[in-house]
């Protein structure tokens, strides 16, 4: 990959273009990230490729579910196909237990099985945060991918000066599913003292992919809530709890990703997720050796489940107790963030095998705790030239206490990255990252029977079970990534405009890949065991580019993006599956009316995926996909506090689906919403 020329060429481009002069600030394209990178920092002020989602651009598009809000993005895809309960992330071809979650900054460590991880209604979201390329020198395991940083809404995003209470409710509708989302929030603030309560509600029937064709048992019915309490003691302080729940009732596969079969059972699921955090922060603005921030967090997700083919309850307990406390001090022209944290995850599964005694896997139960410590140096080096240095140190201890079987390791993960204001307009950026995942308790001691074939006659008469065999030594995967950044920013080239553009290129080396192994030998030959167990198998290389552009004339907003991303083994230079296709889109969006109301379109065009190895006999099609959007919210006069938003997705009812994904998605969809704010 020749990637550095095209960064070169790229700004000979723009510098002849006769751009000599000053550049003007770019303001609109220039977000703040907020927990993702542990510190508050602009994006163009960070060396890491982020991208941030705003509430505005969720209200246009009205996601579904967390993943669905950020499907539009470079290198970023939905997994798990349409139910939206059980959809995931995947950033340059890592998901699952590889992408780190995190709520407000608690880390959200739930994975059991093919269930659902990610809880939260994008409604009682401010904004989401994505880093692609791995994290753990800042946030330990799990973010050998990514991480996706969600903040949720308070007060102080409402509350204009003077402000003292308001509020807003929000009822939508979308035709694909017949779904109704019913949604309020209240907010206030007496004296030092801030609140907010939220919720949400909806209810769906199945869902229809393309062609009008209905995709049996995805119908769904949930709620959620956020109560948030801050409190200021001084101007420099601030103490905050909040507590949120989510409750989701449907009737889908045991495997959501896949359709209801033989070897796949209808489940009656029923999960609940909780959270209470506490928060506190003390920045004294006369004191530059301190900003400190210090969470203490609980989570607990239930999942409930009635196999109503099979008349057996299962269920599953997973729960977090975390902290995490970090200060910044700046020496000069260096900020140093250093901190530490911990987090003890449990879980107990109870796997009912009546009338299947001894074919069900065994119950576990078993926890996981993780201590890590952390510095971070931010060093600008010259007026042009700024330097982040990070190191982390965690340790791990996994426990089976049903086994009385445990198994303990250690990680190193430093990380450098380098900044470089070459001009005005322009700045090059490089870093290096390591990161690691350590395995989990199901990976490590699952046990019991996975699955059972019954007795086939003249072949398999005695019919056979595949066990689960425990794997004390799996080790942790790691990663090492390799980047560069180029971040291009122009103002007033034609008037009042702004244009960015950025291009990062990467290889992120993962050792040591946890992977299921399941051994069928050829049935019906005696003494050949068929076992199910989880390994540390590829050496991966993963290599990549992500190109974004955004450009506004006046009212006329344009972003285009392309990613792709490449997966090869290193032993065998075979193509790696589950490696999604290359996609591109582009947004183009027109207001109007003094900026009342604004009309868009997306287009999005994801490749055919012909990357595939040698024995993978499957075919994954390119595809178009078509949107369009409408957004009024007049600023004053008779219906000031209204908002309306409307959107067509997939116009054309296009029948696809994505590279590696059982699923066909969702067709046409209309989606229409109304928020009255007070």
């Amino acid at each position: 990959m020749t990637k550095k020329p095209l960064v070169v060429a790229m700004a000979m481009v723009f510098s002849t273009t006769a751009y000599a002069q000053e550049s003007k600030t770019v303001t609109e394209f220039d977000e703040v990230l907020v927990t993702a990178t542990r510190i508050s920092e602009k994006v163009s002020d960070t060396s890491r490729s982020v991208t941030v989602i705003s509430e505005d651009k969720m209200q246009e598009s009205q996601p579904s579910s967390v993943a669905d809000a950020l499907k539009n993005e470079a290198n970023v895809s939905v997994t798990n196909g349409p139910r939206a309960s059980s959809q995931g992330v995947e950033i340059r071809g890592l998901s699952g237990q590889r992408v780190l979650q995190t709520i407000d900054g608690a880390r959200q460590n739930t994975n059991s099985g093919h269930r659902g991880t990610y809880f939260m209604d994008p409604e009682l979201l401010s904004s989401i945060e994505v880093v692609r390329g791995p994290a753990s020198s800042l946030w330990g395991s799990g973010a050998i991918g990514g991480v996706v940083a969600q903040n949720t809404k308070s007060a102080q995003d409402f509350l204009d000066e003077g402000d003292t209470f308001g509020g807003y409710i929000k009822q939508g509708f979308e035709t694909n599913g017949d779904k109704i989302k019913t949604s309020g929030t209240l907010y206030g603030l007496a004296d030092n003292i801030d609140w907010l309560l939220s919720g949400s509600y909806h209810d769906s029937n199945n869902i229809k992919i393309g062609n009008d064709q209905t995709l049996e048992n995805s119908a769904s019915e949930a709620t959620s809530g956020l109560a948030k309490l801050g409190w200021e003691p001084t101007d420099d302080q601030r103490l905050q709890f909040s507590a949120r729940f989510s409750d989701t009732d449907e009737l889908v596969p045991s495997n959501p990703a896949t359709n209801v079969g033989s070897s796949v059972p209808l489940v009656q699921r029923n999960t609940t997720d909780q959270n209470v955090t506490l928060d506190y922060s003390l920045n004294p603005t006369d004191n530059p050796l301190l900003d400190l921030n210090a969470t203490l967090y609980w989570n607990s997700t239930n999942y409930d489940e009635d196999r109503v083919t099979k008349d057996q309850v299962d269920s599953t307990e997973y729960d977090t107790i975390g902290f995490s406390l970090n200060n910044s001090s700046t020496f000069g022209n260096t900020v140093l963030t250093y901190g530490v944290d911990g987090y003890k995850d449990t879980i107990n599964t109870v796997r009912d095998d009546n009338g299947q005694a001894g074919e069900r896997p065994d119950d576990i139960d078993g926890e996981s705790t993780v201590w890590g410590a952390f510095t971070k140096a931010d060093i600008s080096l010259t007026d042009t030239l700024a330097l982040d240095a990070a190191v982390r140190y965690d340790t791990f201890k996994n426990e089976s206490n049903n086994l009385n079987q445990s198994s303990d390791d250690n990680a190193f993960t430093p990380s450098v990255g380098l900044v470089w204001k070459t001009t005005d307009w322009l700045t090059l950026s490089a870093r290096y990252d390591e990161a690691f995942r350590a395995p989990s308790m199901e990976e490590m001691y699952s046990t019991g029977t996975h699955y059972c074939i019954p007795s086939i006659p003249g072949f398999l008469p005695d019919g056979l079970c595949n066990t689960f065999e425990i794997n004390p030594d799996l080790k942790a995967e790691k990663a090492q990534n390799k980047e560069i950044k180029a971040d291009m920013r122009f103002a007033d080239l034609a008037g009042d405009d702004e244009l960015v553009v950025t291009l990062s290129a990467f290889r992120n080396d993962v050792d040591d890949f946890i992977e299921q192994s399941v051994s069928n030998p050829l049935y019906g030959i005696p003494g050949l065991e068929q076992t199910t167990s989880w390994d540390n198998v590829d050496e991966a290389k993963l290599t990549g580019f992500e190109f974004t552009t955004r450009y506004r004339y006046k009212q006329t907003r344009l972003t285009f993006n392309y990613g792709q991303t490449e997966g090869k083994d290193k032993e065998s230079d075979e193509y790696l599956s589950n490696i999604p296709a290359k996609k591109m889109g582009l947004d183009l969006s027109q207001a109007i009316m003094e900026g009342d109301m604004k009309f868009g379109t997306r287009f999005t065009y994801v490749a055919e995926q012909d990357q595939l190895p040698t024995d993978n006999l499957e075919q994954y099609d390119s595809y178009k996909l078509w949107d369009v959007y409408v957004a009024w919210e007049p600023a004053m006069g008779t219906f000031e506090g209204l908002r309306v938003d409307f959107a067509v997705e997939n116009i054309g009812d296009e029948e696809y689906r994505q590279a590696w994904q059982t699923l066909y998605e969702q067709g046409r969809n209309f989606k229409l919403s109304a928020r009255y704010s007070f």
